[in-house]
């Protein structure tokens, strides 16, 4: 493998983790974290505006169909409409609106999405702001950040509101958020079967065998073909029972996706909205892991559980409570954390999906 090591990506990683070393001596100065945050946001959404937006697949994808998006009826009338993703189609008449190109609207919604995930990470974070920084490190080491939010940028917005519901009280507002997020995505339905999934720790432990010999030997796919299913319904379970795009990794996929729930059933941070950002992990796994033999949703499926990943994990080391125990598990995150970055820099995804500009 070829190290090229964008050295931009890795040094706002880096300089994450900097910044958390420091606040975590640093405890009244809520002005400079916030200042900090922002400077960070800045150099994250420079890597991903200044770059070629036909680089990749979906945004060009998205840029023509901004010119069928004009005025908001249109994203009910459309050739996009059956997407059924209105909340995202709207950004582009609001687009229009404003004298965008198809080249601004794109930097608007990368703005948006983006600027919504830190927004999300300070008020999740609003009571332990040097932690806020070691969850960005880990995010921004994880490739499905680059590719949400540099490519799949649909699942880009919707993730952000999605954390945006960690943030609020439990009823009408955070159901608000994942109906947005469900209207930017169709794949965040999943998002609410968390009022079905409430069990406790050792019948969690056996739904997730369940899913994972379901979904790996196949009888989830069989027993929905035993229900009277529309055709155009068969059509797409077949087509996506074969679907090979990702078939190379899906078995690597699958076992990070088990391990991390083993980790954060038995180790997770039940305290205030951990526990939410837990069970929203846990719904999406479980769909995932019955949809494995559906690769196209299962790899779709498993962005939306990395997501939560960087949170869960700062829950688990504030878990312990000797600061010796704390810094231990710090160090053997961020050394792993750091240890995969060095995959994820050096993989041709990260060019695919930002581009060659920060090549070296």
């Amino acid at each position: 493998m070829e190290i090229y090591k964008p050295i931009v990506l890795q040094s706002i990683s880096l300089l994450c983790l900097l910044v958390f070393l420091l606040f975590s001596k640093l405890k009244r100065s809520t002005s400079l974290k916030a200042i900090s945050l922002l400077l960070i946001l800045l150099c994250v959404l420079a890597i991903f505006i200044n770059r070629d937006y036909g680089a990749n697949i979906d945004l060009p994808l998205y840029m023509d169909f901004y010119k069928y998006n004009v005025v908001f009826a249109d994203i009910f009338i459309s050739k996009t409409a059956w997407k059924g993703d209105f909340l995202f189609f709207a950004l582009m008449p609001l687009s229009h609106l404003m004298g965008f190109s198809k080249e601004d609207y794109i930097t608007f919604q990368l703005v948006l999405s983006i600027g919504l995930t830190f927004l999300a990470y300070f008020y999740f974070f609003k009571d332990t702001r040097a932690m806020m920084f070691l969850a960005l490190f880990f995010m921004l080491n994880s490739s499905s950040f680059y590719l949400i939010q540099g490519n799949v940028i649909r699942q880009g917005l919707s993730s952000s509101l999605l954390l945006l519901s960690l943030c609020v009280l439990p009823g009408i507002r955070t159901n608000l958020f994942k109906i947005m997020a469900f209207f930017s995505h169709k794949g965040s339905v999943f998002s609410f079967l968390t009022g079905f999934l409430n069990f406790k720790t050792n019948i969690r432990a056996v739904i997730l065998i369940i899913g994972v010999l379901a979904g790996y030997f196949s009888i989830f796919v069989h027993l929905l073909k035993l229900f009277p299913l529309p055709q155009f319904v068969i059509t797409k379970l077949e087509f996506y029972s074969t679907f090979e795009r990702a078939s190379s990794n899906s078995i690597i996929k699958l076992g990070l996706l088990v391990l991390f729930n083993i980790l954060f059933l038995f180790l997770r941070n039940r305290k205030g909205n951990y526990e939410k950002a837990y069970t929203l992990f846990f719904s999406f796994s479980l769909a995932a892991l019955l949809l494995f033999r559906f690769d196209g949703m299962f790899s779709r499926l498993i962005l939306y559980t990395d997501i939560f990943v960087p949170i869960l994990t700062v829950g688990v080391i504030q878990r312990f409570s000797s600061k010796k125990n704390r810094a231990i598990a710090t160090v053997i995150c961020v050394v792993l954390s750091l240890a995969y970055s060095v995959y994820v820099f050096n993989h041709e995804s990260i060019l695919f999906n930002i581009g060659k500009y920060f090549s070296v």
